[in-house]
């Protein structure tokens, strides 16, 4: 099963690599991708997060804001803008 990876922004603006699991009126749910198996035995779940918090995923564009966080502990905001922010199929019912 193909997973769609997204990157999150979190507390700071740390840049963060996700897995998107689903989305509702509470939020996108996004896990790490490391996590997987144990999500699905039930040992951990997934996070909701803002859907602002949450970009579509871009390898070059995460390396960069990595580079930034790891020298900086700070990311730049111009580098988030290159990302679009992730639309879920949530926010388009009406």
């Amino acid at each position: 099963m193909q997973q769609q990876l997204v990157i999150v922004q979190a507390l700071g603006g740390k840049p963060m690599k996700r897995v998107l699991m689903t989305t509702s009126e509470r939020g996108v749910h996004v896990a790490d991708p490391g996590l997987l198996e144990e999500i699905k035995t039930g040992i951990h779940a997934p996070v909701a997060v803002l859907p602002e918090q949450v970009f579509n995923f871009d390898e070059l564009i995460f390396d960069e804001l990595l580079v930034q966080w790891r020298s900086l502990k700070q990311t730049n905001a111009e580098t988030w803008a290159k990302l679009g922010n992730f639309q879920s199929m949530y926010d388009s019912v009406d």
